[in-house]
């Protein structure tokens, strides 16, 4: 079943379910008594290409069943990209089901869209690794569009409520696009003016009113190797004249038989039906060229306002059960901005010779030097996210202040979010770390210790993940972490749950679970507290009472630090005590006895971190879906 392209969201947006749009290989599997088939729509056998996707299947606890799916590569913010798969780097790729067809021996198609939503939500509560169920939203169409493109998705596809699954192109599954992308003929090439061994640009066709039509030059996106590539192949599809009536005459063009599809990204269709600004993403062994018609998107919002100039009502939304969350966008949820200009001074430390740590030694300059040596983990950890500072400008034997609200401080070329409070109709101005300056500037005003929200703009309404914080006794050192620690990652695996280990940089440990996007901070935080009520309860040594006074020598299992608004101490950020330890991601074969959390410190971390790697990146990759507690 194939979607219609439309311009805009349909005006009776509540009639329809609407899901991410993935940019990947379209892909229909079916398992029949433990054997595997998986298929592209032009009956390419894509078991061998893609592996794990047959693997995955697999080991579905089902006999017989026929999925609908794509088969994408995720980039590092989690956006599918067609590139990236073209180029075999599988090492995020994911098949994302969203239909099921078959189901031990009955065909599903001729049942509504919702019931096969929910049989299929049912067979991957917990889906073997490289399965993953589709994003679905609810709320407003027209948010929910704002903010997938701005988290870099290809769109949306709305389903109508009540649908059948049609084996043709139906106007019941609507396609909103993001981003313009186009499947193209390969109908020519030129050569490199550098190199006769490489194409310099690939000619373009698509079908229209049943013939194949000029679409014009493709001249970018590709790498060396593919321009070589390209050419060693097109050589022998090579044609004295083309068969395409308005092809340009082009003294350094090379025609050839269309065979080859490519898939393309562009900015516009042109008054004369050429394609404006194409790159090259990759060729598309799964299509066709006859299948490469010119998508041009149905006028829903010419139709929406025709009739609201006629007077007539479009459906109101479906209303949404008390499980559902609606769908955010920046301007509901807090929006990133650059406060006045884009030019970024040079950061001058003043005093950098002033000592921060006074029984290390440890300066400002000092400071400004760790920044530097970790800022690629900790910028892709921070960028996006609101954040809070502890400044200790006098070092940390005097007091310190906290710093939420950047407010006048904001300077011209800063990175700020915006978010809307809870219980105000005010917002907070945070500060952004996204460059390197930024890093600086926090040297510069001795903010040594960084607090970071669990989601990031746009999408503040959905954490990145939920945390249990394990917090030691009064008294206690982080060996009664560790225990609890350990537990903990015991249950998760019980529970199939991935888990990213830091310490705090003191003697708690923090465990991260990544999410899939689509969760409420409400969603986390109920999950997070109901797992902890369920140990706490069995375990003596623990307790989720938050007053001291209550929790009597226990550690405290925290998981209201799963919030809206809430923080953690970031990865890779100082701590203000002796020794300058920093919060540390581990791996967990590192939570043992013998962790010592001091280790972790500003003259250690650049070393380990070259021998380690950045061991937080899981925390922000592969999310996953929460199982169901009984």
């Amino acid at each position: 079943m194939l979607a219609t392209l439309v311009e805009g969201v349909p005006p009776n947006e509540g009639d329809y379910v609407f899901e991410l749009k993935y940019d990947g290989f379209r892909a229909v599997s079916a398992i029949v008594d433990g054997s595997v088939a998986v298929w592209s729509r032009n009956q390419l056998d894509l078991s061998g290409r893609f592996p794990f996707v047959a693997e995955a299947v697999g080991k579905l606890k089902v006999d017989e069943a026929v999925l609908d799916g794509e088969i994408v590569a995720l980039d590092s913010t989690g956006a599918s990209r067609f590139e990236l798969l073209q180029r075999g780097e599988m090492e995020n790729s994911v098949y994302f089901v969203f239909d099921l067809l078959w189901l031990n021996g009955t065909d599903l198609r001729r049942r509504k869209v919702e019931e096969r939503r929910q049989l299929l939500e049912k067979l991957l509560t917990r889906p073997p690794k490289g399965i993953r169920l589709s994003e679905q939203f609810t709320g407003s169409a027209r948010q929910m569009m704002e903010a997938v493109s701005l988290a870099g998705h290809e769109g949306l596809i709305a389903k109508r409520r009540g649908s059948l699954y049609e084996a043709k192109r139906s106007k019941a599954w609507l396609k909103m696009k993001a981003h313009h992308e186009q499947e193209v003929a390969v109908v020519g090439f030129t050569l490199s003016s550098n190199d006769e061994k490489q194409i310099g640009a690939l000619l373009a066709g698509v079908m229209q009113n049943g013939a194949m039509h000029y679409a014009g030059k493709v001249g970018t996106g590709y790498s060396a190797k593919q321009r070589v590539d390209l050419k060693r192949v097109l050589a022998s599809d090579a044609v004295e004249r083309t068969a395409i009536a308005d092809a340009p005459r082009m003294k350094q063009a090379t025609w050839v038989r269309p065979r080859l599809v490519a898939q393309v990204r562009f900015t516009e269709w042109t008054s004369e039906g050429k394609l404006r600004h194409p790159s090259f993403l990759g060729l598309r062994p799964d299509k066709s060229p006859e299948e490469c018609i010119r998508e041009m998107p149905a006028q829903i919002e010419k139709t929406k306002k025709l009739k609201q100039a006629s007077g007539t009502k479009t459906s109101s939304p479906a209303p949404r059960s008390t499980k559902e969350r609606p769908a955010k966008t920046a301007a509901a949820t807090g929006s990133a901005r650059t406060v006045k200009s884009k030019s970024i001074p040079e950061i001058v430390l003043t005093s950098p010779e002033r000592i921060l740590y006074p029984r290390d030694g440890i300066t400002k300059q000092d400071v400004a030097g760790y920044y530097e040596a970790v800022s690629l983990p900790m910028i892709e950890a921070l960028s996006g996210r609101p954040l809070a500072l502890e400044h200790w400008n006098q070092g940390i034997d005097r007091p310190s202040w906290f710093h939420q609200d950047i407010g006048r401080d904001a300077q011209p070329w800063m990175t700020i979010v915006d978010t809307p409070t809870r219980t105000t109709s005010k917002t907070v101005s945070h500060l952004v770390v996204d460059r390197k300056e930024t890093l600086r500037w926090l040297a510069q005003r001795s903010a040594l210790t960084v607090h970071m929200w669990s989601s990031h703009t746009p999408t503040l309404e959905w954490p990145d993940w939920f945390v249990f914080d394990l917090d030691p006794a009064k008294g206690k050192g982080i060996e009664q972490a560790i225990e609890a620690a350990l537990v903990m990652r015991r249950l998760l695996e019980q529970l199939e749950l991935p888990s990213v280990p830091k310490t705090s940089g003191k003697r708690g440990i923090h465990i991260l679970i990544p999410l899939r996007p689509g969760y409420s901070h409400e969603d986390a935080a109920d999950f997070a507290c109901r797992v902890s009520d369920s140990v706490a309860a069995k375990l003596d040594f623990m307790t989720t009472a938050r007053p001291l006074n209550q929790r009597r020598g226990r550690l405290y299992l925290d998981c209201l630090q799963n919030g809206y608004g809430k923080t953690i101490v970031a990865p890779y950020s100082l701590r203000a005590i002796d020794g300058a330890p920093v919060s540390a991601p581990l791996e967990w074969s590192e939570v043992t006895k013998k962790l010592d959390p001091a280790k972790f410190n500003l003259r250690t971390m650049p070393d380990r971190l070259a021998k380690k790697g950045d061991l937080f990146r899981p925390a922000l990759e592969q999310g996953v879906r929460l199982p169901k507690l009984r």
